[in-house]
């Protein structure tokens, strides 16, 4: 039996704009992504987003999305999906945005591992001719830009802060494509085609209102541990105070090495002081040889917190309620129509490790859903771990 989530505003007359979400879990690719484009009304849209499991063909999802969608169209690969019906894998999540006065342009920048920064100065000028608009036309009331960037790239932290600085003041939201916990190849998909190693970037005019959305529930801890060895540019964690990762940490958090898994660092990432809040940095893998995955680069030197968690459900639902509540207060007699959520991937690890994964959906589900689990996540001018970013639409 097909499962489809569908929510549209009830009327005959549809109004002037709306947000529309949907997923999918029937198992042919070709039947999910049809079914799922149906039900948001795809064609007609401004802008579609499709993310979805890698247990999906790539090159197929590409095809019938351009065919539906054209350039409207981008997407790509999670670990894990947020739709209406809660957490999930195998499964395609979905989002259309309607409105005569919508607009939308995306860019797709190749080969991020030899990223050269030179045509991210250009890239906010297209992307805003791409809309019929100047860089001096936008206001932060009414555009944002949205990132879609491998997660297996290694280039967030470049790529974000330096589009930004090319950029104007507008909201930047967005979360690292990912691979489920395989870690071995993100695709995004755009205009008929499928790319690894790539960034999107999306600039969105909504003028109908939306709040973007962050949130982390760590504080700091007394435990501070210092990298001593790093590979991979930095995303693995070799040794810390002159130990294996892995021993270290076991040391600092006073458990045995063999407990030192995902599910507890997963609770309890590493993090440094910025501004005097915590800045967390996720560890994504903790593998075989004692190293710790990063979704972060770190380097030699930097000294690190353990952070400690809150109540993640409850902090979490605080969270997107006061968000919503910031939208009702620009927006009077509007309800929030979606959210668009990046998930960090490790705040997932803490919930399945407290079987807690129902509660923190429920906690987010303050209105039609769509998103993500990432490997990293996007806001401001900042990539960062461990968080919860995106935005509410009014």
């Amino acid at each position: 039996m097909t499962k489809l989530d569908i929510h549209k505003l009830n009327g005959e007359q549809k109004p002037t704009h709306r947000v529309v979400v949907a997923s999918s879990t029937l198992v042919d690719t070709a039947a999910a992504i049809e079914e799922v484009l149906d039900a948001l009304e795809a064609e007609a849209a401004a802008l579609t987003f499709v993310f979805f499991d890698r247990c999906y063909d790539a090159e197929i999802i590409a095809r019938v999305l351009d065919r539906r969608t054209q350039e409207r169209g981008i997407g790509g690969t999670t670990a894990g999906e947020i739709s209406n019906a809660g957490f999930r894998t195998g499964s395609i999540t979905a989002m259309s945005l309607h409105g005569e006065d919508v607009r939308a342009s995306v860019e797709i920048v190749a080969q991020l591992r030899r990223l050269s920064l030179v045509p991210l100065v250009s890239l906010p000028h297209k992307l805003a001719e791409g809309i019929g608009r100047s860089l001096d036309e936008l206001s932060a009331d009414r555009h944002m830009w949205i990132s879609l960037i491998d997660g297996l790239s290694g280039k967030e932290d470049l790529f974000v802060p330096f589009f930004v600085q090319a950029a104007r003041r507008v909201p930047l939201i967005g979360g690292s494509l990912s691979d489920g916990e395989h870690f071995c190849q993100v695709f995004l998909v755009h205009h008929g085609r499928v790319y690894s190693d790539a960034a999107a970037v999306v600039l969105l005019e909504y003028p109908y209102g939306f709040q973007p959305i962050h949130h982390t529930h760590l504080v700091f801890s007394e435990h501070w541990l210092t990298v001593t060895r790093v590979s991979e540019g930095g995303r693995v964690i070799e040794m810390l105070d002159g130990m294996p990762a892995h021993l270290a940490f076991a040391h600092a958090m006073g458990v045995s090495p063999h407990q030192v898994t995902t599910g507890l660092t997963g609770r309890y990432p590493l993090g440094y002081r910025f501004r005097g809040r915590p800045f967390p940095y996720s560890i994504m893998q903790t593998r075989d040889d004692g190293s710790f995955g990063m979704a972060h680069s770190v380097q030699v030197g930097e000294r690190l917190n353990i952070l400690m968690p809150q109540d993640l459900t409850d902090q979490s639902a605080r969270a997107i309620e006061e968000a919503i509540g910031q939208l009702e207060q620009q927006t009077p007699g509007r309800q929030p129509q979606a959210l668009l959520l990046f998930n960090c991937l490790g705040r997932y690890f803490e919930a399945k490790a407290q079987g807690m994964v129902g509660e923190l959906f429920e906690a987010i589900h303050q209105a039609p859903v769509c998103g993500f689990n990432t490997y990293g996540e996007q806001f401001t001018s900042m990539h960062m771990n461990h968080s919860l970013t995106g935005v509410v639409f009014g």
